[in-house]
């Protein structure tokens, strides 16, 4: 018995060992999917009061009160996202193609500029490393990006892998909003009855940090985009509703945002001259990058999701580690809803350890007959 006990458990921990091994695999093999699942909850989340306010809304034809149906809202909010979208593409594209076609063309002048007054200031101070070096095998350099970036046809695929996630998340966020009640009725029944208003309370609580976060990255890209574009009209560069404009749309990229929509204005700045304002530029995107990352980003997902200062900078790291730039844009309100799961099974354990207390200060506890 005791042989054949051994055996048992033994085979017992081998099958649910292999079983956890095969799950965490399928895991990592679905990470794209549920990167794609998650963003659409996300999304349907945040834009759910938005289709509830278009549906309360009232149309007067004739003498009757029409009110738009649940689809309708849906793409009525959809055709506004997609006008203001576009709006603000034509407003920035345009100047930015001109602006970037004029800098490419000025490059070569402005690259010799730079390497003159580079060669004076060496001259001067003798301990300052060959910079003038550096920067006369800058088009090297920059030519042998393309052995990084892979090739023409690698880029154009991954172009419209990335137009193909886009428009999947657009179609599963419209079937979120549209059979959510459906989706949350069926989830609840995979717990028993007594539990299931705490679950559903759970799940509310979950889907208000997830529209408070989607809220916090709109307060964000505002807060950064008048920032940077204040701080250029201020220092005289031009096209600084634009710069405003591109820093605020790139701030939605953890880590890397604030340095992509940096780049168009220290080309701007390049572009106009003289030096100074290329490292003012710099020095005020600089600023904003460190007032962005360790002041307003963790006061301001304190604020809309309940996160402290800490653990909102402890999940940028920890998801940037685990997924990269989209393990970070997907951190906080992750970690918003492990928050919430956490507590609710911490309040459950004191209600338990509160009621044995009641139990055996009222004489019936284990024992007691």
């Amino acid at each position: 018995m005791r042989a054949r006990d051994v055996v048992l458990t033994t085979a017992l921990v081998v099958v649910t060992t292999l079983v956890l091994i095969g799950l965490a695999r399928l895991l990592l093999l679905l990470t794209d999917i549920l990167v794609l699942i998650l963003i659409s909850a996300i999304l349907a989340t945040g834009f759910s009061p938005l289709v509830t306010a278009i549906e309360r809304q009232r149309l007067r034809v004739g003498r009757r009160d029409l009110r738009l149906s649940q689809p309708v809202a849906i793409l009525v909010l959809y055709a506004a996202l997609f006008l203001v979208i576009g709006t603000l593409g034509s407003i920035i594209l345009t100047p930015l193609v001109a602006e970037a076609t004029a800098f490419v063309q000025q490059l070569p002048e402005i690259l010799g500029n730079l390497g003159r007054t580079l060669d004076r200031f060496e001259a001067r101070y003798p301990w300052l490393p060959n910079l003038s070096g550096y920067l006369t095998g800058l088009p090297e350099r920059l030519a042998g990006l393309s052995r990084h970036l892979g090739t023409a046809a690698g880029v154009v695929f991954r172009v419209f892998g990335g137009l193909a996630a886009l428009v999947t998340v657009l179609f599963m966020t419209f079937y979120m909003l549209l059979e959510a009640r459906a989706i949350k009725e069926q989830f609840l029944t995979l717990f028993p009855a007594e539990q299931r208003e705490r679950v559903e309370a759970v799940l509310l609580a979950i889907g208000q940090k997830f529209g408070g976060w989607l809220r916090g990255q709109v307060i964000l890209m505002t807060i950064i985009g008048v920032a940077a574009g204040v701080g250029t009209a201020l220092l005289g560069i031009r096209f600084a509703l634009l710069l405003g404009l591109i820093a605020g749309l790139t701030e939605v990229i953890p880590i890397i945002g604030p340095i992509l929509g940096a780049v168009p204005a220290v080309l701007v700045a390049l572009f106009q001259g003289p030096w100074v304002k290329v490292v003012l530029v710099i020095a005020l995107y600089t600023v904003i990058q460190q007032v962005e990352g360790n002041l307003i980003v963790p006061r301001v997902m304190r604020a809309a999701v309940g996160l402290s200062p800490l653990l909102t900078i402890i999940a940028l790291i920890v998801g940037a580690r685990l997924l990269g730039v989209m393990g970070a844009l997907l951190s906080v309100p992750v970690a918003a809803a492990l928050q919430v799961i956490v507590g609710e099974i911490l309040n459950a354990v004191r209600r338990d350890v509160r009621r044995a207390d009641r139990d055996r200060a009222a004489g019936r506890g284990p024992g007691t007959g």
